[in-house]
């Protein structure tokens, strides 16, 4: 028996131990230990069971902007997951409970590619005069509001609430250790001027235009997520 059939027997018997039946019960959770004692399994790892993580490509591999951090955070709060950067090899892990991780990984993936197209054609119609820094600082405002005008539509699809103890032992086990993550603000502090305001008005406009749908067929857990630009 290898060690994730274990885990899957140990589950059974963790669950039949909650059985009303108190001899059925002490038997289930006499098995348990000894699959555990046998198998080497820890108590964290029995907690884990059920969670997974999947991994999105991000824009950077330290610091990524404060937008594209907004945005992975809304798809995994919204799908109930938890959310690290891995930085160094520019990588966004979704962790959540049974598929949400999966699910949050392709609406992020989606939503970032279509919130990168939609920056181009704003930088193209509307900061042809303006030099590189400030392209990119009027267009990460645009983003900004993108992002705050899709948040309401994401929450929409929120599944159930995570089991946040068995994610909890999840990272435990992968990511004993984490830092906090600085995120790259290039308006923080700024006084907006008119122009700037008109680039978060532009921004709120294209968010809401985007529609975030649960799939169908085979795939209905999964969002839906189209756009006009």
């Amino acid at each position: 028996m290898d060690k994730d059939t274990a885990l899957e027997k140990i589950k059974k018997c963790l669950n039949l131990a909650k059985s009303g039946n108190e001899h059925e019960a002490a038997a289930a959770l006499r098995q348990a230990q000894k699959l555990m004692e046998t198998h080497r399994v820890s108590e964290a790892e029995v907690s884990a069971m059920g969670v997974s993580e999947s991994m999105a490509e991000a824009g950077a591999t330290r610091n990524p902007t404060a937008w594209e951090t907004g945005l992975a955070s809304t798809v995994a709060e919204a799908f109930s997951c938890s959310l690290i950067f891995l930085g160094g090899i520019g990588r966004w892990s979704f962790i959540g409970v049974g598929p949400a991780a999966e699910i949050a990984q392709y609406a992020f993936t989606v939503l970032y590619k279509q919130l990168r197209r939609q920056r181009a054609l704003f930088i193209k119609a509307q900061c042809k005069r303006l030099v590189p820094a400030s392209k990119t600082r009027r267009a990460d405002l645009f983003c900004d509001a993108w992002v705050r005008a899709v948040a309401n539509k994401a929450a929409a699809l929120a599944g159930t609430e995570a089991d946040q103890e068995a994610i909890s032992a999840y990272k435990a086990l992968h990511y004993a250790q984490t830092a906090t993550m600085n995120a790259t603000d290039r308006n923080e502090d700024r006084k907006l001027r008119d122009k700037d305001w008109g680039a978060v008005a532009a921004g709120r406009r294209a968010g809401e235009r985007t529609q975030l749908n649960h799939g169908v067929g085979q795939n209905a857990d999964a969002p839906r997520l189209q756009g006009r630009d």
